[in-house]
């Protein structure tokens, strides 16, 4: 092997690594944005139930009267 191939090949070594940090990078920012749009989903979802939940015991009241 000569200097030069040796250097092709750590070149393409560090390319890879770089391409590699890149794309894992990307991807966890993805996982991250989906998480959290979850939680405020889910968020969401905690306060229309409670909403829910409180016109039934208005009309509940209302039928009572």
């Amino acid at each position: 092997m000569s200097f030069y191939e040796i250097v092709i090949l750590l070149g393409g070594a560090v390319g890879f690594w770089l391409k590699f940090q890149q794309d894992y990078n990307k991807l966890s920012s993805r996982v991250y944005k989906l998480e959290s749009d979850h939680s405020e989903l889910k968020h969401d979802l905690k306060q229309l139930i409670t909403a829910v939940q409180e016109i039934k015991l208005l009309l509940a009241k209302n039928q009572v009267e």
